[in-house]
């Protein structure tokens, strides 16, 4: 299922933009430093608006305290497995030579 779709959209930029009516290019204010702004078009990937909760959710902030909950549930659990074969390795070696 898609989120959105690729559009042409206007919008004011300070370039002279492909919008003309009658070969003069369609003025649309000026920034705060009083340079003209013009009308122009722009190719964008507009989000379908049942899909913006969506992205939202995806789009937050990394958290380091639940990835370093994470990564240190995954280290003691490697370093406990590794003990317990070790012990049991020993174990075996022990029967063996025994």
């Amino acid at each position: 299922m898609a989120a959105g779709s690729v559009q042409i959209i206007a919008v004011c930029g300070p370039t002279v933009g492909a919008i003309n009516v009658a070969g003069r290019s369609i003025s649309c204010g000026t920034d705060a430093n009083g340079n003209p702004l013009y009308l122009a078009t722009l190719q964008a990937y507009v989000l379908d608006p049942s899909s913006a909760s969506y992205i939202d959710a995806v789009a937050q902030p990394f958290d380091y305290v639940q990835a370093a909950g994470f990564w240190g549930l995954a280290f003691t659990t490697v370093i406990t497995l590794w003990l317990v074969s070790h012990g049991a390795g020993a174990i075996v070696n022990f029967v063996r030579r025994a």
